[in-house]
């Protein structure tokens, strides 16, 4: 629920909530077609993170998120138009910090 939960947070854009999960050290990786970007520390993280929320999706679906150990992923996809042709798919890794699974370390998000 930790992932399904950060999800829905980031669809949403609640940068409170997001910031509760995000080590202030966290690394940010945005994986797509021209390469990668990387943001270093929670504010630049979170940044980045909204910067994705800020396409205003309509509507999101979860496919899965799941967890073991320190390691989670989530993927799924965003509908950035009421008639659902337009569609973003998206995979999330993510490293927990410790094995309590409190925080993010490092966020891995792979979009087109």
């Amino acid at each position: 629920m930790f992932v399904a939960r950060f999800e829905e947070n980031l669809f949403n854009g609640d940068r409170e909530a997001l910031a509760e999960v995000v080590d202030e050290d966290c690394i940010l990786q945005i994986v797509g077609n021209g390469g990668v970007a990387t943001s270093t520390g929670r504010d630049e993280v979170l940044a980045a993170l909204l910067g994705l929320a800020a396409s205003n999706p309509v509507a999101g679906h979860l496919e899965a998120a799941i967890t073991h150990g320190k390691a989670a992923a989530a993927w799924g996809q965003w509908e950035k138009s009421s008639d659902g042709e337009d569609i973003l798919h998206f995979s999330h890794t993510f490293w927990f910090r410790t094995n309590k699974a409190e925080e993010f370390a490092q966020i891995r998000v792979f979009q087109p």
